[in-house]
């Protein structure tokens, strides 16, 4: 069923959770599947549309990802991204961004844009170590497609973090 409600955006019903219309059939079925068996996901956001550009890129967001499905509550109940079990509620899911879903525990893909990508990633070491107020020190940055995303304090834990998006890069020197 496809319905605008009170002037808001529209949105699709399926099993009484309210999907962004422009959400894939097949990202809804993944998350209803995983919604009612209550498997963990790690969800990858990313471009989905052409107002941006770069389709199927991942944004590499670390906050919000992990989690189980669940809704909220009201009139719409739109699919919420719920930490644990134990948890009462969870984050509007950007279920129209989604580039790609695996499972949180062994990483099985379950879906994956068509155009699925993450840019060209890099590692290089800092050609000046950053030290921070709490004494750790930056030693090592993360490039997407040439621009800093992220750095850290090892390779080690540079290479852990791309490992949990998973990712790999090549290592600059």
């Amino acid at each position: 069923m496809y319905c605008t409600l009170m002037g808001m955006k529209p949105y699709q019903e399926i099993n009484g959770t309210f999907y962004d219309t422009r959400t894939p059939d097949a990202v809804i079925r993944v998350l209803e599947s995983a919604r009612l068996n209550r498997t963990r996901l790690h969800i990858s956001l990313g471009e989905t549309d052409n107002d941006r550009g770069n389709i199927g890129r991942d944004w590499l967001e670390e906050s919000m990802v992990h989690g189980f499905i669940g809704r909220s509550t009201g009139s719409i109940k739109i699919p919420l991204l719920i930490h644990n079990r134990r948890s009462l509620g969870g984050f509007g899911l950007l279920d129209h961004c989604i580039v790609r879903i695996r499972t949180a525990a062994g990483g099985r893909v379950l879906y994956q844009h068509p155009a699925y990508h993450f840019g060209t990633m890099e590692l290089r070491r800092k050609a000046e170590p950053v030290e921070l107020s709490d004494g750790r020190v930056l030693t090592v940055d993360v490039f997407q497609d040439g621009e800093l995303h992220a750095s850290f304090e090892s390779m080690d834990s540079a290479r852990h973090w791309l490992r949990k998006l998973g990712l790999v890069a090549p290592i600059a020197a």
